[in-house]
């Protein structure tokens, strides 16, 4: 498409009103969608945070960068919630008002804006939490090292031309602005406009890839705890998850043209770009985060519902009772009562305080071992 073919020039330039209503269209997909995934995602960050900030006490730069990254994901889920209603996500261009377009273009703005800063930061935060893992002087921290510098230029070149996409900045959703000077993702022609978001899905996409590939080395090191296996084997599942859903963005980029194709119908064509775009923020967020808590909670859980093994030791033992000057009648006779022998009393007297049982209660300052006693006391009766 040529160059000077502008985005105003190819509004209604095929009639599409005919097409069939996707499901991404429909404003109950969207907002559901929205709700469901970003609820998750504030729960996994929270977690995180709360285990390195109040449980390990040792939070860094990834916790920081995360934290931010959250903030500024909670504007694009409010855009994305307000948008079918109140700027037409879903309808077609065409058939907005011209108040509604201002609106939805305003929406939009702070939604791109939200979701281009978020994928920065998210990226510096993996690599920062990297950094935490690899041994020092070594190849994959040096190269660790300048994939995050490639990637907080790409961030910030890329955060500020989605936040100045025009200027005056209000003359990206006020098309009434005559003298406005727009590029990039604010751009009047429709191969700029194109280009600029197909440049920031392939970089998103191939940063991704590099990113995943980082730790993979550590799976293999013998040196590497089985916990931080286990955290990298779960970071790199959730990693590819959302590697698919740059794929899957990507190709709705090209598909439509990022909206200027067959026809300029930017509300029509953007939801599957918007949803798949916030299913990538937030499986990223869900997959830096888990392997930071989930080691407490497993932990957590462990001791409410492991039963403890407990060694108890059973000693039995047998104690005589005799009444040393007590009367016993043999044979229910008065005649033939008789006195106990002292002597077998006294013995079994002394005998009596070495039982273990007997000194655990005289002195419980002894020393002892714990456990259970079991105790079988007998009535000793001589007959004569």
């Amino acid at each position: 498409m040529p160059n000077y073919v502008t985005i105003e020039s190819q509004i209604n330039a095929v009639d599409n009103l005919n097409d069939p209503v996707p499901s991404w269209n429909r404003p109950a997909t969207i907002l559901g969608t929205t709700l469901a995934f970003s609820a998750i995602t504030s729960i996994c960050v929270s977690f995180r945070l709360h285990t390195r900030f109040f449980v390990l006490r040792v939070p860094g730069w990834d916790d920081y960068m995360m934290g931010t990254a959250m903030l500024v994901g909670v504007i694009g889920v409010v855009c994305m919630c307000l948008a079918p209603y109140l700027g037409g996500l879903g309808e077609h261009f065409v058939e907005l008002s011209a108040e509604k377009r201002k609106t939805y273009f305003f929406l939009f703005y702070l939604a791109d804006g939200s979701f281009v800063t978020s994928v920065g930061m998210i990226k510096s935060s993996l690599l920062l939490q990297y950094l935490r893992v690899f041994k020092r002087h070594t190849v994959h921290r040096d190269a660790c090292m300048v994939v995050l510098i490639a990637v907080a230029i790409w961030g910030s070149v890329t955060t500020f031309m989605a936040w100045f996409p025009c200027f005056p900045i209000r003359g990206y959703w006020d098309w009434s602005i005559k003298d406005r000077k727009c590029y990039g993702y604010g751009s009047l022609y429709v191969s700029d406009h194109y280009a600029t978001f197909l440049a920031h899905s392939i970089a998103n996409m191939l940063l991704d890839i590099i990113i995943l590939l980082l730790p993979t080395p550590l799976l293999w090191d013998s040196d590497t705890l089985k916990r931080t296996k286990l955290g990298i084997a779960g970071l790199l599942t959730l990693g590819l998850i959302a590697n698919i859903l740059a794929v899957l963005r990507l190709a709705e980029t090209v598909k439509h043209k990022a909206m200027s194709h067959p026809t300029f119908d930017h509300s029509w064509y953007a939801p599957p770009l918007c949803l798949l775009g916030m299913l990538e923020v937030n499986v990223a967020c869900i997959g830096a985060s888990i392997p930071v808590f989930w080691p407490v909670i497993r932990s957590t859980m462990n001791a409410i519902f492991v039963t403890r093994e407990i060694d108890v030791q059973v000693a039995s033992r047998s104690m005589h009772l005799e009444r040393s000057e007590s009367l016993y009648s043999h044979d229910n006779s008065d005649g033939e009562r008789r006195l106990w022998n002292n002597s077998r009393g006294e013995s079994s007297h002394n005998e009596h305080y070495k039982d273990t049982y007997i000194m655990d209660h005289v002195d419980p300052l002894r020393k002892k071992k714990s456990g259970a006693v079991d105790s079988v006391i007998t009535a000793d009766r001589n007959k004569y």
